[in-house]
């Protein structure tokens, strides 16, 4: 993906813009899996989240 993104004057490369999206999806998902990791952890019996 090429060209640039225009906003508030200012000039933004995709090329780097793609990086970074695709860097932070990757980031995202992994925190999404282990947030459904914690709350499967819970529902079993016997277990309790403590609050802080």
């Amino acid at each position: 993906m090429r060209g640039t993104l225009h906003q508030d004057g200012s000039r933004v490369e995709t090329q780097v813009t793609e990086s970074l999206l695709r860097e932070f999806l990757a980031l995202l998902e992994a925190a999404q899996e282990e947030l459904n990791q914690r709350w499967n952890g819970q529902e079993k019996p016997g277990c309790h989240a403590d609050l802080a």
